[in-house]
C-alpha cells in the first residue's frame, strides 16, 4: 500500500476512535451481550492495516505486558469454573483491545492530532455547558442520547431531591469519569511555553474539571500540579512556579463559583474542606462493599473470583477501588498485572530523554493511579482508550533525529 494512504487511513482511524470515546454513545444489539463501541469495530481493521509493521510495534515491554496478562485472565476464569461464562471472556477481550488500540496509536504517534483534539474539545465545552445549564432542557436529549442513570436522576440535587451543588456529567454520564476526561485534554493542553494561548488551552481544560466537581479528581489535579512545577523547575522556568499555582486557584474558584450557583449549595465542597467527607453516605457506602470484597478476597487471595460480574449486578454492588476489584476478580498476581499496567509507563521518570510524550503519559497514569483508589477508571472504557493514547505515544523513543509532529506543536 502507498505509505501516503496508509498514513491517512491510520490517521482516519484513530481519529474515529479519539472521536468514540469522547462523544459516540454505546452500542447495544442484545440484552444478553455488552455494550459495544465504534472502536470495538475499528481496531481490528488497523491492526490489519498495519500488518507489515506489527513485529517492530510489538516488541514493546508494555505491549507483552498486556499479553501475559490476558493469558493470565484464562487461570481465574478456568478455576473458578467459568469457561463458559461469556461475560468473563469479553473481560479478557478487552485487554486485547488494549493491545490492539497501542499498535494503532503506536503506529500513529509520528501524526499530528493537535487540530483534532483543540477542536474535539471545543465540542465537548459546548456540549458540558449546554448540559450544565440545561439550555432548552438539553439534558432530555442528553438521556435520550446517552441512557439515564441515578446521576441524571439527581442532577443538581442531593439525595432527597433539594437543590444542591451541580456535578457536570458529560457525555460519559458520571462526573468522575467526565472529569477524567477533561484531564485528558488538561494534560495534553500542558504549557510549553509562557504564551497567553497555551494557559487558556490548559486551564480552560481545569476549569470544566472543577466543574465536575470530583473529589477523587482535584486530588489528581493537585498531584499533576506539582509534577508541572517540579518540571518547570527544573527547566529554570522560575516565571511559571507562582503564575500556575494562582491561576489553578482563580479557576477553582470559578468551578466552584458556578458549581454552587454563586455559592448558594457549599455542602459537598465544604466537606472536601473541613473533613466531613470522611463521613458521607459515599464514602460509607464504598467502606461497606469494599468490606464485602476484602472479606471474598481473603477466602480466595491468590486466583480471585474470575471476572464474574453479574455477582455485582445481581447484589448491587459498585467497587469504586479498581485495585480492589482487580484482586477480587483475578487473585494477588491480577493485582500485580493491573499494577504494571500503571507503573510500567512510570519508568520514563528514570529515562534521560523526558519530551512532551513522556511528561503527558507520566501525568495520566499518575492521574489513573490516584483515580483507582475510589473510582475504576481503566473498567471506563472511553477513559481506557484515553490512557492507551497517552501511553502508545509515551513509549515512543524520541532522539535529535525523530520528532513528531506533536512535539512541534
Amino acid at each position: 500500500m502507498n505509505p501516503g494512504l496508509q498514513h491517512r487511513m491510520v490517521y482516519f482511524l484513530a481519529v474515529l476512535v479519539l472521536l468514540d470515546a469522547f462523544v459516540i454513545p454505546d452500542l447495544r444489539f442484545s440484552k444478553q451481550l455488552p455494550a459495544f463501541q465504534i472502536t470495538d469495530f475499528l481496531w481490528p481493521f488497523g491492526v490489519v492495516l498495519i500488518a507489515p509493521q506489527l513485529k517492530k510495534l510489538a516488541k514493546n515491554r508494555w505491549f507483552m505486558w498486556l499479553g501475559l496478562f490476558a493469558i493470565y485472565m484464562l487461570v481465574p476464569i478456568a478455576v473458578n469454573g467459568r469457561l463458559g461464562a461469556m461475560n468473563d471472556w469479553f473481560e479478557m477481550y478487552k485487554i486485547v483491545k488494549f493491545g490492539g488500540l497501542f499498535l494503532l496509536f503506536s503506529y500513529a504517534s509520528t501524526l499530528d492530532f493537535t487540530g483534532f483534539i483543540r477542536a474535539s474539545f471545543i465540542g465537548l465545552v459546548a456540549i458540558n455547558l449546554l448540559h450544565f445549564f440545561d439550555v432548552l432542557n438539553f439534558n432530555h436529549g442528553m438521556q435520550e442520547v446517552y441512557g439515564s442513570s441515578i446521576h441524571w436522576e439527581f442532577f443538581g440535587k442531593d439525595s432527597e431531591g433539594n437543590p444542591a451543588v451541580k456535578r457536570m456529567l458529560g457525555t460519559l454520564g458520571n462526573p468522575n469519569s467526565n472529569a477524567l476526561l477533561f484531564l485528558f485534554f488538561a494534560v495534553f493542553f500542558i504549557p510549553q511555553d509562557n504564551s497567553w494561548k497555551a494557559k487558556a488551552w490548559f486551564f480552560s481544560a481545569l476549569l470544566m474539571v472543577f466543574m465536575c466537581q470530583s473529589r477523587t479528581s482535584l486530588l489528581g489535579c493537585g498531584a499533576a500540579i506539582i509534577y508541572l512545577l517540579i518540571v518547570q523547575y527544573k527547566q529554570g522556568n522560575r516565571y511559571l512556579l507562582w503564575q500556575i499555582p494562582l491561576m489553578t486557584a482563580a479557576v477553582y474558584c470559578i468551578g466552584l463559583m458556578l458549581s454552587t450557583s454563586f455559592f448558594q449549595y457549599t455542602g459537598y465542597s465544604d466537606s472536601l474542606l473541613n473533613g466531613s467527607a470522611i463521613h458521607s453516605n459515599s464514602l460509607r457506602s464504598r467502606w461497606e462493599t469494599w468490606g464485602i470484597l476484602w472479606d471474598m478476597i481473603q477466602a480466595k487471595p491468590w486466583f480471585g473470583y474470575g471476572p464474574y460480574k453479574s455477582y455485582f449486578v445481581r447484589h448491587r454492588l459498585y467497587s469504586e477501588n479498581e485495585y480492589l476489584l482487580m484482586w477480587w476478580r483475578y487473585g494477588l498476581f491480577g493485582l500485580f498485572f493491573y499494577l504494571g499496567i500503571l507503573l510500567i509507563p512510570l519508568k520514563s521518570l528514570f529515562d534521560k530523554f523526558e519530551g512532551i510524550h513522556q511528561r503527558r503519559m507520566i501525568l495520566f497514569s499518575l492521574l489513573v493511579l490516584t483515580a483507582a483508589l475510589t473510582n475504576n477508571p481503566l473498567t471506563e472504557r472511553s477513559i481506557g482508550i484515553l490512557f492507551v493514547f497517552f501511553v502508545a505515544f509515551g513509549m515512543r523513543k524520541l532522539n535529535t533525529h525523530e520528532k513528531t509532529a506533536l512535539d512541534r506543536q
